[in-house]
């Protein structure tokens, strides 16, 4: 019955393409578990494009867990999505070879795993921001009732315009009753929620909690918890509580930790409810930091250092002012060790001001008279 189905489903009457005679394959730019991309020149449009080719015996191993579902397949699902910080999917279907393909953007950039492991000059900068960015993409991924179960940094990319994109959909699922009872276990082992480990119901928290490994090893180039390969060493994530990123980050902003911390809760009652709640501290901090650079740009020109530079100034296009008696001490008791320091290197441009005092007037000679000359 089921193959009859099959047989006279929608999925039978789509036009196979042949993909090598559609795209011109310029190179191969990855290769996951269960698909290969290529960058490739799309003839029909003349874009560059990159060209999605799943795995067929494994992409039917996995719908196969979802036997009775009707799981919708990886390109129907990705051409719905309309977000800056998710990939543009243009087109999907079916190739000669019966393999499912999607067209999607090209994106110049980096994966986001390689900048956690770089910790270089871009990820220092705004690692705050790509966090807030993906953040956004889960929380749309939520509103328009999907789960991602997948969220890790070797399905991120970040562009060249400093844009976070979250690329891959192959284990996205509905948020629909049928789609969270418990059993099914997909996912990268390292980011799996715990009840997704023990396989019990699960909800869209397992992506905050994914979310939240991510955030954290952003952050501090390592995990919550020792790396681990299989279910059974991530395991741990059930039986040892996380470290406390504050014990390797020190300086982090106390908003930024524990909205991570709470995210990686043992229990999803525990963790953050929406992705939504779980941004509005992050997008506090990120604002905060800005303001706080803003004041430190400003400042230069009110510090002790460029008082001697203000005081000179004046002095060139007025008069100096003349002290009063107390003015020398009520400016000394207000100067910081700092500022004493560098006015001592400063005399030269101060001694305009501590020679304003009129020295005292000297005798006139009496004038001789013309007949002392003789």
């Amino acid at each position: 019955m089921n193959f009859l189905k099959r047989l006279f489903s929608k999925q039978s009457r789509i036009p196979r393409v042949n993909i090598k005679q559609r795209f011109e394959l310029i190179g191969r730019v990855g290769q996951g578990s269960m698909s290969k991309v290529w960058r490739a020149r799309d003839y029909n449009t003349g874009k560059i494009v990159a060209l999605k080719v799943l795995h067929k015996e494994k992409t039917e191993e996995l719908e196969a867990r979802f036997v009775g579902l009707n799981k919708p397949k990886e390109g129907e699902i990705a051409v719905q999505f309309h977000h800056p910080h998710i990939v543009k999917t243009f087109e999907h279907g079916i190739t000669t070879d019966n393999e499912q393909f999607l067209v999607m953007e090209f994106i110049e950039g980096y994966s986001l795993s390689y900048l956690v492991e770089a910790q270089n000059e871009d990820m220092r900068t705004n690692c705050l921001k790509y966090m807030i960015q993906l953040g956004e993409a889960i929380n749309y991924f939520h509103q328009e009732n999907w789960i991602h179960r997948d969220i890790c940094p070797r399905n991120i990319m970040v562009d060249n315009a400093h844009q976070l994109k979250l690329i891959d959909f192959g284990l996205v699922v509905p948020n629909t009753a049928a789609f969270l009872q418990p059993g099914n276990r997909t996912g990268t082992a390292a980011y799996m929620a715990p009840e997704l480990i023990k396989r019990q119901k699960t909800s869209q928290k397992i992506d905050i909690f994914s979310f939240s490994v991510t955030c954290y090893e952003m952050l501090s180039k390592r995990l919550p918890w020792e790396a681990a390969e299989t279910l059974d060493a991530v395991l741990q994530h059930i039986n040892t509580p996380p470290e406390n990123i504050q014990n390797l980050l020190p300086d982090l902003n106390p908003q930024v930790a524990e909205a991570i911390m709470k995210g990686l809760e043992l229990y999803p009652q525990d963790r953050w409810q929406t992705m939504k709640a779980m941004l509005e501290p992050l997008k506090q901090a990120y604002q905060s930091s800005h303001e706080h650079l803003k004041e430190s740009k400003a400042k230069p020109s009110a510090t002790p250092s460029a008082k001697p530079q203000t005081a000179t100034s004046k002095s060139t296009t007025s008069p100096p002012r003349k002290k009063k008696a107390g003015d020398q001490t009520t400016s000394q008791t207000k100067r910081s060790p700092h500022a004493e320091k560098r006015i001592k290197k400063n005399d030269a441009q101060d001694a305009p001001l501590k020679n304003d005092r009129p020295s005292p007037k000297k005798p006139k000679p009496k004038r001789k008279k013309p007949d002392e000359n003789s």
